[in-house]
């Protein structure tokens, strides 16, 4: 990119110094070869400034460097002046004389301070660029971890519950222990397939969701039942990976835990508009005196994945209802892959 601008600028001030010389002098071969050389003398100065000093800086902004770039400005102005004038008396005694010997000597000077101010502006913006894109990424590498945190939390603590839930069944249920193992076998396949991927369509969501569903109606038989509908135009979008086992395993967990006889689980999946996705899990029952204020370990992991992956574009609510609590999540717009 300097190399680019350091050509296009000399370019640009060559031609406006070989106009003012042509209309100052009215001869254009003496135009030509001050300009020739003086331009080239100011891009080869320039340039060595940048790549034995000024590229090798760390911080480009600094006293010392301004005082520098000063002295250099002024040296080197004051010795193009000094050059144009023994090469014109050199070899084109006969061109028209320069009258105020001053005003190359401002013009040379000014090219320079231009050429700095131009400097320092496209480098601290470089820089701060630079920052920009280095803090971006390390945010982006922290919520990756993070990301990664909270899935890999989400693992352990499903495997307990179902453990708990194979050894309550092995004495009294073997083949219906020996059923629920493999089921469970089958979703950490699934948790295991989808372990780089952090988004993945709402479709295979829904069968995981289903496959837990299932381990949970062998366990509990006649007191679970399970309703799922999802609209076809709602499945192939990408959400984060186990987005709704949180969301059912709280409603099994709580509304079990509630109900006096058996649990209705309802699930509904639906798309409003073109980018907004409707999520709602229901159980019958009611929500236990500390459940709004409590934080379950499913819940505020989905909340938390969820604020990484949508930032403000999405809600999440648990509202209790006639006979019913309701866990209802919104998500605008695509996810983001982190």
């Amino acid at each position: 990119m300097f190399w680019t601008l350091q050509i296009g600028a000399w370019l640009f001030i060559a031609v406006l110094g070989m106009l003012a010389r042509t209309l100052t002098l009215a001869d254009l071969k003496a135009a030509f070869v001050l300009t020739l050389t003086l331009e080239s003398l100011g891009f080869l100065l320039t340039s060595l400034v940048h790549l034995l000093f000024l590229a090798r800086l760390k911080k480009i902004i600094s006293m010392p460097v301004i005082l520098f770039m000063a002295c250099f400005c002024l040296a080197v102005g004051t010795s193009e002046t000094y050059a144009a004038w023994y090469l014109r008396e050199l070899f084109f005694p006969n061109a028209h004389p320069i009258i105020d010997p001053v005003s190359p000597a401002i013009f040379y000077i000014a090219v320079l301070l231009g050429w700095s101010l131009a400097y320092f502006s496209l480098r601290s913006e470089y820089e701060a660029r630079v920052e920009r894109l280095r803090r971006s990424e390390a945010q982006t590498e922290a919520m990756r971890s993070e990301l990664e945190q909270l899935r890999l939390q989400l693992a352990p603590h499903f495997l307990f519950n179902a453990l708990n839930s194979v050894a309550s069944e092995i004495h009294e249920r073997p083949d219906s222990a020996l059923e629920m193992v493999r089921g469970i076998a089958g979703y950490l396949r699934y948790c295991l397939n989808q372990a780089n991927r952090s988004l993945c369509p709402l479709v295979d969501e829904i069968e995981a969701m289903q496959a837990y569903l299932r381990i949970q109606e062998l366990r509990f038989e006649d007191r679970l039942k399970c309703t799922v509908k999802a609209q076809p135009e709602a499945l192939n979008t990408q959400v984060p990976h186990m987005i709704l086992q949180g969301l059912v395993e709280n409603a099994v967990k709580h509304g079990l835990k509630l109900a006096s006889a058996s649990i209705e689980i309802a699930v509904f999946v639906k798309r409003t508009g073109t980018d907004t996705i409707t999520i709602s899990v229901s159980n019958s029952g009611k929500l236990s005196a500390q459940d709004p204020n409590r934080q379950a370990i499913g819940l505020s992991n989905l909340k938390r994945r969820l604020n990484l992956h949508y930032g403000d574009a999405y809600s999440f609510s648990l509202v209790e209802q006639p006979g019913t609590v309701v866990a209802t999540i919104v998500l605008k717009g695509q996810a983001c892959c982190v």
